[in-house]
């Protein structure tokens, strides 16, 4: 009977349940997990747990990335810095078949890694399509001014660098300028003058 008490005092503490005890009619000890009248509550002390020790210096990698991505966390982008260098600010270009190139600088380097890319704007439209590089062509611009700006893009398609706007101003040679008129004539030669022959074979009527 002890022994069955006993184990019935091990289970119940096990399980972390209130436990009381009395007296029955026969002067015998009872415990049980229910309450009687008259019954006294024990009072039964904290179990013993154990918790590793962390070793400092040692980390575990994948556990540090499973928590990274758990709470949302993710590599920090560099700190670029991007700036147009060609052309420059406020200057004029004479080109006839209107194309310019355009040449960034990008503090610190690519990482090809990290799939960072470079959008150009040309007069606040996209032009072309986000390329991982430093140098960019475009092609049979109008005359006239012109704004340039550019932002580096990072995987996921956020802007996470911006360059300040550069202004340029293209020059294009046009057939309405002075002089340009009778160079294109055909044949390429020089107008006709009133009162003179254009060609010697044949007498003036004059």
């Amino acid at each position: 009977m002890k022994f069955f008490l006993i184990m019935l005092f091990g289970l119940c503490t096990a399980v972390a349940a209130d436990i009381y005890r009395w007296v029955d009619d026969n002067g015998n000890q009872v415990y049980s997990d229910e309450p009687v009248e008259n019954a006294e509550k024990i009072e039964l002390q904290d179990s013993m747990t154990y918790s590793p020790v962390q070793i400092p210096g040692v980390t575990d990698s994948t556990t540090t990335t499973n928590e990274q991505e758990e709470s949302g966390e993710s590599e920090v982008d560099p700190d670029y810095k991007l700036t147009i260098v060609a052309p420059e600010d406020d200057a004029g270009i004479r080109v006839n078949n209107g194309n310019v190139t355009v040449n960034l600088q990008l503090q610190p380097a690519f990482v090809p890694e990290r799939g960072d890319k470079i959008q150009l704007y040309l007069d606040g439209l996209p032009a072309g399509v986000p390329m991982p590089q430093l140098s960019f062509m475009l092609e049979n611009l109008d005359r006239g001014t012109h704004k340039l700006s550019a932002v580096v893009l990072n995987a996921s398609g956020e802007v996470i660098a911006q360059s300040e706007t550069t202004t340029f101003h293209l020059q294009r040679t046009s057939l309405l300028q002075p002089g340009r008129q009778q160079n294109n004539l055909p044949g390429g030669g020089a107008p006709t003058i009133p009162g003179i022959p254009t060609n010697p074979s044949v007498p003036n009527p004059n």
